[in-house]
């Protein structure tokens, strides 16, 4: 039985530090393109990184996936919560501990082996490949790198890791096996790496597709996504569901205009990313930038701007669809979630 615990926090360094530090962008220090939520769990051509995570786990027949998202992100928590449709976030004081937890947890249902994948890097790893060479190696732990270094994603053979210690200083601590990721890898660290892994996907030098029909050689449309016939979109472009484009507008050089936007009449959007739930104005230039709301970030000149008129940038408010799920209690140990999640899942 294969079990997988999917991480949105610190990394092991940080909480030795006890801080939580933010990687910083060349462009733009300490900016993030969605008020600090984790840039895996931003909106990217229709779907998060961690929800793509999600539904690759259960492709590769995981059957135990548990979601931890540290309390240091609460900021954040809207975004977090909604970037993940098939599994809530439990909500923890202490992600590294509640690994600990979770993986005791596992070992009493019977999970032989664990994927634990802190969310940062995007790694186009083949999970069946690096399993056969966690179970060829005979080691505790494998740890999965790329030419850089390690990517936070590690594979637990759960008869060799005792349920007594904190599992954080183990896995840093120990030698591991080193299986060496040959694909595709961007390491998320600041938001022009995340426009980059747009136009690599929508120029096919990754295998992240859009969420959406290909309505036309590379141009993608969500669902219920109203184009103008007077707007022109040049491919290769994305446009997300429930999205507007008005009259004379264009969409060029391997943009991508999330879910819930609307560009107004005679707006260029060129090699730049309109975030979720984004309105912009009337007869813009919106060129080399990422859009989140009524904040705009320029990756050429390394420059952010709050724009303070609603008529030229502002966040749509959007009504979303109560989720069915039984949301987690609020920064609750995770031990005292645990059983009711699972109980939920079965």
């Amino acid at each position: 039985m294969l079990g997988a615990i999917v991480i949105v926090g610190p990394e092991i360094g940080e909480v030795e530090c006890g801080a939580v530090a933010s990687k910083p962008s060349a462009a733009a220090p300490h900016v993030r393109p969605q008020s600090g939520t984790p840039l895996s769990c931003v909106e990217v051509l229709g779907r998060s990184l961690v929800d793509r995570l999600i539904e690759e786990l259960q492709q590769a027949n995981v059957e135990a996936i548990t979601l931890l998202a540290d309390i240091s992100l609460a900021g954040t928590r809207g975004d977090v919560d909604r970037s993940t449709e098939n599994f809530p976030f439990l909500w923890v004081e202490d992600a590294w501990r509640g690994v600990t937890e979770v993986l005791n947890s596992y070992k009493e249902r019977g999970v032989e082996t664990t994927f634990i994948v802190r969310m940062g890097p995007y790694a186009e790893l083949d999970l069946a490949d690096a399993l056969q060479f966690h179970h060829e190696q005979c080691e505790a732990v494998t740890q999965v790198f790329d030419e850089q270094g390690s990517l936070d994603i590690w594979i637990l053979d759960m008869a060799r890791i005792a349920g007594d210690e904190e599992i954080a200083p183990k896995l840093k601590g120990t030698a591991p096996a080193h299986f060496t990721v040959g694909g595709y890898v961007n390491r998320l660290e600041n938001p022009s790496d995340l426009r980059r892994l747009v136009v690599d996907s929508l120029t096919s030098r990754c295998r992240l597709r859009p969420a959406g029909s290909e309505t036309r050689p590379g141009v993608w449309i969500g669902e219920g996504t109203q184009v103008h016939k007077g707007a022109r979109i040049v491919a290769p472009a994305f446009i997300g569901s429930e999205s507007r484009i008005e009259e004379q507008c264009l969409i060029t050089r391997c943009s991508n205009v999330e879910s819930h936007c609307m560009v107004d009449y005679g707006t260029v959007v060129e090699d730049s990313a309109i975030l979720s739930n984004s309105y912009v104005g009337i007869g813009l230039d919106i060129s080399h930038s990422i859009v989140n709301g009524n904040n705009l970030l320029n990756l050429e000149r390394g420059v952010a701007l709050e724009i303070t008129d609603p008529g030229v940038m502002r966040r749509n408010r959007v009504l979303r669809k109560e989720s069915s799920r039984p949301s987690p209690a609020e920064f609750a140990p995770v031990g005292m979630i645990l059983a009711s999640a699972e109980e939920n899942t079965q």
